[in-house]
């Protein structure tokens, strides 16, 4: 089994910066609740229906960035391990995706990296088995 220091750097970091996502989507929510409680009788139809969406998005991205914080830091730890390494890569290149393409692409380069990483190298291990 070869080292994954750089797979799980990168998890860790990905992981990390979820967290920042967490705090910054729940700031963002909670200034979302406070000035939609403030003044309601000013709003139109419109801006209420904007800012339900608007609100469900700002939810979905606070959802989306807690479980790639947890699932993140699972996979980082279980990779090390060495348990089930090509199932956790594979997790991580899906919610690298995810992250990718809505609140935090730092955070899904970087999954994506990492999961990319440990399934080329858990074939390679394979292939080296097979012709040793």
């Amino acid at each position: 089994m070869e080292q994954r220091k750089a797979e799980f750097i990168m998890t860790i970091i990905g992981a990390s910066l979820a967290i920042l996502g967490i705090l910054f989507m729940g700031i963002m929510l909670a200034f979302l609740g406070i000035g939609t409680s403030i003044n309601t009788d000013a709003l139109t139809s419109d801006d209420v229906i904007g800012l339900t969406v608007g609100g469900g998005i700002v939810f979905y991205f606070f959802l989306l960035a807690v479980a790639a914080c947890i699932i993140g830091f699972i996979a980082a730890f279980k990779m090390k391990n060495g348990q089930n390494i090509k199932g956790w890569s594979i997790t991580l290149i899906v919610v690298g995706g995810l992250c990718f393409f809505s609140y935090g692409w730092i955070t899904g380069v970087l999954f994506l990296i990492s999961g990319i990483m440990s399934v080329v190298k858990s074939s390679r291990e394979k292939r080296n088995i097979f012709y040793d």
